[in-house]
């Protein structure tokens, strides 16, 4: 009882306070991806970052640098482990890499050699993506993975490098629908994307046991004197 009276003392609203018991994850999207609409449904799953994404990925690292980081996780996807590996790099740190926190896949079950923009109707994709947009669930998707599954094995994830890291401040290296599945349960929102996440954006949870409180989302003030000078920004 005395320990769970101590632990429910722990003040996670307050950004300023100090984080003895409990963890500070640091959210990151990774850099822009190469994307066309000829790539196959596994094609798309693990692309490489653009040019823009590298740009994106230096500021981010560049922005982090003068933050006390205790270790770095990361999707094992390329695009998220680049990214964290450029902020780790700053702290004499190496990625620690868990398959859970790999995107959720929209085009699972779509056959992996074809291309579902070049092979689906143009009105079967604009009807799939505008119920997307509207109800923010991946049920829009007829090809994807459980939305269930993923939400939970996400969830998991996070709860276990909470647990593990007591006292620390985390970076999450990962993918926009692996945050939202965080924000979603953190704010208690039903929506499988609550909230757009633009690339190398942080946001920012504290976590104690099983309770979360969202400190910041979507934060991407570092790219945009570079992505201001190129127009509008293609996130």
């Amino acid at each position: 009882m005395l320990n769970q009276t101590r632990a429910r003392t722990i003040d996670l609203d307050n950004p300023f306070a100090p984080l003895t018991g409990l963890c500070e994850l640091i959210l990151v999207r990774h850099g822009e991806q190469v994307l066309t609409r000829e790539l196959s449904a596994s094609e798309t799953v693990d692309p490489p970052l653009s040019e823009l994404g590298r740009r994106q990925v230096a500021a981010v690292a560049e922005r982090t640098r003068s933050r006390q980081i205790d270790a770095v996780y990361s999707s094992p996807l390329r695009r998220a482990l680049d990214t964290g590996r450029a902020i780790a790099g700053h702290h004499g740190l190496e990625p620690t890499i868990r398959e859970a926190l790999t995107e959720y896949e929209p085009w699972q079950d779509f056959p992996a050699d074809q291309s579902p923009f070049e092979t689906l109707p143009h009105d079967e994709l604009s009807r799939i993506f505008r119920e997307h947009a509207r109800t923010r669930s991946y049920q829009a998707f007829p090809y994807a993975e459980d939305p269930v599954a993923f939400r939970d094995r996400v969830l998991g994830e996070v709860a276990a490098i909470v647990d593990s890291n007591p006292g620390r401040r985390v970076v999450v290296t990962c993918h926009s629908g692996v945050i939202n599945a965080i924000l979603a349960d953190a704010l208690g929102s039903g929506f499988d994307m609550p909230v757009r996440v633009h690339h190398t954006s942080l946001s920012v949870v504290r976590a104690a046991d099983t309770r979360r409180a969202v400190q910041s989302i979507n934060d991407f003030t570092h790219v945009l004197s570079f992505q201001t000078e190129v127009g509008a920004m293609n996130l």
